[in-house]
């Protein structure tokens, strides 16, 4: 047998999982079951290939190695010592994993021969991609491969024992002294990472000129350490792209932040003592480009300042899921060069958007609630919502869900709604008893050309009848497509955001309240080029769509009607 079917089986064997991971609550195979499966593994070996008169010695290296990889593989896939005492069964097992075998060996001998042709710099490049652990495994490849995942210029850990993750990435750094890095990634599983040097390691990764820096834990918990990022990170030269997640900072220095190439950062659950952190980070970063936040109930930012000339892309995230009573939040965007914005805040008490001249889009999925014990008035919470309208009234394309549109309902109903002049674009998701003021929404948008229509159904707050007479500009004049989509039903308005989630069983009297939308749709708009339904095949069935269809007066010519069936 060819040494490098031998390598190749070899790697297999050291790449698979112990069984006590694998089937952490199944007994462990006995050594008297694990011995006599592998003697029934070696008859079936020797009976499936004829033995050779020479070169016994690598004959049986070749069957012990054989032997132990298809005894790990039939423990790990196994429920109990029983399922594999049937002789037969067990032979058509092996001879499967055999076939197995082959294939992989052969599709890894042709990615072998295709990675030798490369260099090195590419192919540590490309292991750049992939976590550490994955990227050591490659050393059993072969031997140009036994030193190269130390080359690689990056590190991405997952920590389930911080000791020893400190130990083996000091001794990487030790190994790679005088290199940069190009990227960290360091997550954390569970709370208990403070113990010591973990800032420090932190600390010298920063200093050692990282590109892409991410820490963060996966149980989406708090490490029990205020103080896990090192403070030099408010001054490195070389960091491009960073993200934080369910960590503590500590205070900028008092020289300020600057991170002259930084151009990515993600901020999710952070705490600090410094209220302006968020605010700081920003203006020492002259060139961010994407700014995330996730702001925390208890992340010490009340008021969010987001002021940046180069900022092109933000998104904030604030949930009603916990919040300190008492405490009021704000959110201020001050982004001349924004062109996409999520705004996702749920708890400010203020919302100011201004100076955004070059946005582009706009997601908005905000039931602007504020803060439950705060004195805002009726009055005060339009004139809050209006003028953060006004400042992204500048937008091309706007998606508003449910929950955000049930907010302006009161605009809706006194005709008083914001003018978006220059969108052409439009996503909205409107509930059964919002559809009523569909042609006052629509007002507002006198050069739409592309509208989707999110319907949902709200059992509980469905309206007798649906009696649209208003036509808006849009329709006259510049509305070309139109999508009507079918999306989850909600039992309650605002509490959820239109997804495509399930099926639903569809109400008859649904059937008057979206055909009428449809009919609507079509003897209304003058410059209709294609009419798109999505309908469930039970509510398509409901509706009677075919043969409601041919009963509507078509007001633009040669427009395209396309009826899809889709599942939710």
């Amino acid at each position: 047998m060819a040494e490098p079917f031998v390598s190749f089986l070899s790697f297999l064997l050291k790449t698979q999982p112990d069984y006590a991971l694998s089937h952490p609550r199944q007994k462990p195979f006995s050594d008297t079951s694990r011995q006599a499966m592998r003697k029934k593994i070696t008859v079936i070996l020797q009976r499936s290939r004829p033995t050779p008169t020479t070169d016994a010695p690598r004959l049986q290296r070749f069957l012990s190695i054989y032997t132990d990889y298809l005894e790990s593989k039939l423990m790990n896939s196994a429920n109990s010592e029983e399922e594999y005492s049937n002789p037969r069964d067990l032979e058509v097992r092996v001879h499967y994993l055999l076939k197995e075998v082959k294939e992989l060996y052969n599709r890894f001998r042709d990615t072998s021969d295709r990675l030798s042709l490369l260099p090195d710099t590419l192919i540590t490049q490309i292991l750049l991609y992939l976590p550490t652990k994955d990227s050591i495994k490659t050393k059993f490849i072969s031997k140009r491969f036994k030193d190269l995942w130390l080359q690689v210029p990056g590190l991405e850990m997952h920590s389930h024992e911080p000791a020893a993750i400190q130990n083996f990435i000091a001794t990487f750094l030790r190994i790679n002294r005088g290199s940069r890095l190009q990227k960290f990634k360091i997550t954390y599983n569970g709370r208990n990472v403070c113990s010591q040097g973990n800032s420090e390691f932190i600390a010298g990764v920063v200093n050692r000129g990282v590109q892409q820096l991410d820490v963060g834990s996966s149980t989406h918990k708090r490490p029990l350490t205020n103080d896990l990022v090192h403070v030099n990170i408010y001054k490195s030269n070389t960091l491009v792209s960073l993200k934080l997640a369910n960590v503590g900072m500590q205070n900028p220095p008092e020289l300020g932040v600057s991170l002259p190439c930084l151009k990515t950062m993600h901020l999710e659950d952070i705490t600090t003592k410094d209220p302006l952190i968020v605010e700081k980070l920003i203006s020492g970063c002259p060139v961010l480009e994407d700014l995330t936040v996730f702001r925390a109930f208890d992340d010490n930012v009340p008021v969010m300042r987001v002021r940046s000339l180069s900022l092109k892309r933000f998104c904030v995230k604030l949930s009603r899921a916990r919040i300190i009573h008492g405490k009021e939040y704000a959110v201020e965007v001050d982004a001349p060069g924004l062109k996409y914005m999520n705004f996702g805040d749920n708890l400010s008490d203020r919302v100011v958007a201004k100076n955004l001249s070059s946005l582009f889009k706009v997601d908005i999925d905000a039931q602007f609630s504020f803060g439950i014990t705060t004195t805002i008035t009726v009055q005060m919470k339009q004139a809050i919502i209006s003028d953060f309208l006004k400042g992204v009234s500048g937008v091309r394309h706007m998606i508003i869900s449910q929950p955000t549109l049930e907010s302006l309902y009161s605009w809706m109903n006194n005709g008083a709604f914001t003018k978006f002049s220059n969108l052409t674009r439009l996503e909205v998701s409107f509930c059964t008893v919002l559809l009523q003021r569909l042609p006052h929404f629509l007002e507002g948008f006198p050069k739409l050309k592309h509208l989707t229509l999110n319907l949902l159904y709200l059992k509980d707050l469905e309206p007798e009848n649906l009696e649209l007479t208003v036509v808006p500009q849009c329709l006259l004049c510049t509305l070309e497509c139109v999508e009507v989509k079918e999306v989850a039903t909600v039992e309650k308005a605002g509490k959820k955001r239109a997804r495509y989630i399930k099926r639903t069983k569809v109400s008859k009297h649904m059937k008057k309240i979206w055909i009428e939308v449809v009919r609507y749709i079509l003897e209304n708009s003058l410059v209709l080029k294609k009419l798109v339904l999505c309908f469930s095949s039970v509510t398509n069935s409901v509706l009677e769509i075919s043969e409601a269809l041919p009963t509507f007066t078509i007001r633009s010519p040669g427009c395209e009607i396309i009826n899809n069936l889709t599942s939710l």
